[in-house]
């Protein structure tokens, strides 16, 4: 068995999520790890409707992990995703202005062996708001 670090596994489910929202959520991404200043923002990607913020959380189910992904987003980050968001729709182009921002959260577990492998997926919509 491969003993992962937690910045493989966080790419893993960064990578993983991307290709769930493109096929599943039918979203396009508009950019993945986007800073302004200090905030980050894991994914952005949008919709004929929506600008969609997304924050992934991604745990392994063979360490001792007791707390769901999504516990991490926590009154800081909550506040920091959504400060992330309003700088960011200030400067959205033309073509993506008048749609509504939406911050969602996608827990991930998954398991390692030879590989990491997704056991489950929990994608929530409109997990914070203000």
């Amino acid at each position: 068995m491969i003993d992962f670090n937690s910045a493989q596994v966080g790419k893993f489910g960064e990578d993983y999520c991307t290709k769930y929202v493109k096929k599943i959520k039918k979203l396009k991404i508009l950019g993945r790890n986007v800073t302004i200043g200090k905030l980050e923002a894991d994914i952005i990607a949008t919709n004929k409707d929506y600008i969609v913020f997304i924050e992934v959380k991604t745990r392994r189910t063979d360490k001792c992990n007791f707390w769901r992904p999504g516990n991490a987003v926590d009154k800081d980050k909550r506040t920091n995703l959504v400060n992330f968001a309003y700088a960011y729709c200030k400067s959205l182009p033309k073509k993506h202005q008048g749609k509504t921002p939406r911050i969602d959260v996608c827990e991930l577990y998954v398991v390692a062996d030879k590989k990491l492998k997704v056991s489950e997926i929990n994608y929530i919509e409109n997990a914070v708001s203000r």
